[in-house]
Order: structure tokens, then C-alpha cells, then sequence
């Protein structure tokens, strides 16, 4: 048997991907949300805005995993790894959102349908961060009618993605459509009818620690996440996993990186030769417009800059050795994003 501590997407997709290599195997889920996997993203814009039904992102409808051969357990939490009889486990615990007082957090399917509702009923909000949770909400909040007020402690918007010309044209953007955006501050409006928070997330690592797993910002784990005890693994927002291309430990806390661990992983239990191997990526959306960020800019050198990002199509590399290590985008089709990334990969490989 597999089981699997953790219900999000991350877990879905290690089924799709133990089905497709062909294992055999019973599946458990433990999931404390009660609704099932789904795709996070979709919280913060189109179900934020009331643009989609909740349902509509989940990662499966509920009957599939019964199809698939999975006892999914909504609902339910371990807690503790004594308690999980299988041959295999994968902690996929994900993360939870740092507090802020008394403000709302946007992290569940229902804190999205809660604030959906409060927001119909304000005329302000203060949104407070300036990375992901806190830019699109700030943008779906004013696409619904709410005078936002963001409040930023960094001098810039996604301030780590340290791509300037990308957060100038954001302010811009942002300021086009009404928010009083603040930077480099810390105080917060007091009236507002809405305080809503987004500074960041704190991996659940509690279950993996208690057990005596290698523990430091997330599980550590290898490039096919094996934990430091045998048949034990941890994929997702938890893990620390270590990525070949850039040589070092990494975790990342977006979807497209649970999905692709949650797939890998479940091929790597399937009897599959195969290990992380990907240049990571990940997208946000705001006003309508998106962007991506390609691979891990640490180290860096120097940075180049090929079109403009207020006109909605640029890309700013980050290089080292004159090669591109890292890129923000806008505007790019998929082939021209195929390129780009195996430019990286390409680079990568010469001076990582």
C-alpha cells in the first residue's frame, strides 16, 4: 500500500503518475481539507472574482479516485507516521499561511468562497504583501469593485524575483487601475472594511520532524525524494528537494512545481528510472495579464533586458558568465518559452 499525508494537488498527481507507470498498488489519502485536490491558483483570480465555480478547480471530480483504486479520506489528518501502516509513504503536507492579527488568509477553496463573499460587501480592503497571494488579490479584489490598498514592506512588488523592470511596470499597472499601492512600509490602514493577508506560507514539517526526518526549510529530500528514512518520500510545497540542473537544494512553493513533483514521484513509485529534471517555472496573473519566471536567479552576475514589459512583451534575463541562469517573461508563445528554457537548461549546464 501507498499512503499519502497530505491531500493537495501534490497527492493527485502522484496517483496520475503511479497509474500511468503501470502500479498496482492500493492508495490512501489523508486530507484535512474536506473537498478534495485541486489546483490552487484559480483561488486568488477566477474563483475570487466569482468568474468560476469552486468545484472548478479541482484536480479530479471525488468519484475518480475511487476509479483509481484510492481510499481518499477527507477530512482526516495523522497524527503521526506511527499511525500510517503502509510499505510507502509520501508526506505531501504542503504549507499553511503566516498570520497576520485578525486578517483573512486566502490558502483553502473555502477561505476563497469566504472572501469572495466578504468582498461583496466592501467598499475598501488592505491587502498587505506584495507576492503572489497578496499582488492577485489586490488585483481581483479591484476587478470586483474594492478600493484596494496594498501595502508592501519591499521597496518593489515581488520583490525576490530582484526583476525590476518586471515590478516598475507592475506599479504602473497596478496604479492604472486605482490601487493605492505602499511601499517600503509596514503600517497598516486601520479603516477598511476588509484586511486581508498574503506574506507568505510556512511548510508543515511538524509530522516529518516529530519522526526524525532531515528537516531544515522543508524535508529534505534527493532529485527522487527519498527522505532520509527508507520508504519514506516527500514531495511538493514540504520538500527541500535537490535539483540537478542548479546543484543545490531548493524548495518552491508554486503549482506548477507540486504538480510536476506529485507526477514524477508517482512514476518513480510506478517502477520508473526517472528523477526531478526540469527547468522549475511558474506564472502569475494580474489585471488580466501574465507573466512567468524561469529557473533560480542566485548567483547571478549581471541581467539583460529585451523588450519592455509595460507594453506587455519582454523578457529579463539573469546571467552568469554571460549565459542565461534565470529569466522573467511576458508575452512569450510557447515556442518561443520552449527556447527559452532550453537556453537555460543549456547554460545550466556549462557554468552551474
Amino acid at each position: 500500500m501507498i499512503a499519502i499525508v497530505g491531500g493537495g494537488l501534490t497527492a493527485a498527481k502522484v496517483v496520475e503518475g503511479y497509474r500511468a507507470a503501470g502500479g498496482q498498488d492500493d492508495i490512501v489519502i489523508w486530507s484535512q481539507d474536506p473537498h478534495g485536490p485541486y489546483n490552487r491558483p484559480g483561488l486568488s483570480k477566477r474563483v475570487l472574482r466569482g468568474e468560476a465555480e469552486p468545484e472548478s478547480v479541482l484536480a479530479h471530480p471525488l468519484e475518480w479516485y475511487g476509479d483509481n483504486g484510492v481510499d481518499l479520506r477527507l477530512g482526516q489528518s495523522v497524527g503521526s507516521l506511527d499511525e500510517v501502516e503502509a510499505e510507502t509513504i509520501v508526506i505531501a503536507s504542503g504549507a499553511r499561511p503566516r498570520p497576520l492579527g485578525d486578517a483573512r488568509l486566502l490558502r483553502t477553496m473555502d477561505d476563497s468562497i469566504a472572501l469572495h463573499a466578504a468582498a461583496k460587501r466592501a467598499e475598501t480592503a488592505v491587502v498587505v504583501g506584495g507576492g503572489f497571494i497578496g499582488c492577485e488579490v489586490t488585483a481581483s479584489l479591484t476587478q470586483l469593485g474594492v478600493q484596494v490598498t496594498q501595502v508592501v514592506r519591499d521597496p518593489m512588488l515581488f520583490a525576490p524575483l530582484q526583476a525590476p523592470p518586471l515590478s516598475e511596470a507592475l506599479h504602473e499597472r497596478y496604479r492604472a487601475h486605482g490601487v493605492d499601492l505602499r511601499l517600503e512600509t509596514s503600517d497598516i490602514p486601520q479603516d477598511t472594511d476588509l484586511l486581508v493577508a498574503g506574506i507568505g506560507v510556512v511548510p508543515n514539517v511538524e509530522l516529518a520532524r516529530d519522526a526524525g526526518l532531515d528537516v531544515r526549510d522543508g524535508i529534505v529530500v534527493d532529485e527522487r525524494f527519498r527522505t532520509s528514512r527508507p520508504g519514506v518520500y516527500a514531495a511538493g510545497d514540504v520538500a527541500e528537494f535537490y535539483d540537478p540542473l542548479y546543484r543545490r537544494h531548493r524548495r518552491i512553493e508554486h503549482w506548477s512545481n507540486a504538480a510536476y513533483h506529485g507526477e514524477t514521484l508517482g512514476r518513480i513509485l510506478g517502477g520508473e528510472d526517472t528523477r526531478y529534471d526540469r527547468v522549475s517555472a511558474f506564472f502569475s496573473e494580474e489585471f488580466g495579464v501574465s507573466f512567468r519566471y524561469f529557473g533560480d536567479a542566485t548567483g547571478y552576475h549581471d541581467t539583460s533586458l529585451e523588450g519592455d514589459f509595460r507594453e506587455e512583451r519582454a523578457v529579463f534575463r539573469f546571467l552568469r558568465g554571460g549565459a542565461t541562469i534565470a529569466a522573467a517573461a511576458q508575452g512569450l508563445d510557447d515556442e518561443e518559452v520552449n527556447e527559452l528554457t532550453q537556453e537555460i537548461r543549456t547554460a545550466l549546464a556549462a557554468v552551474a
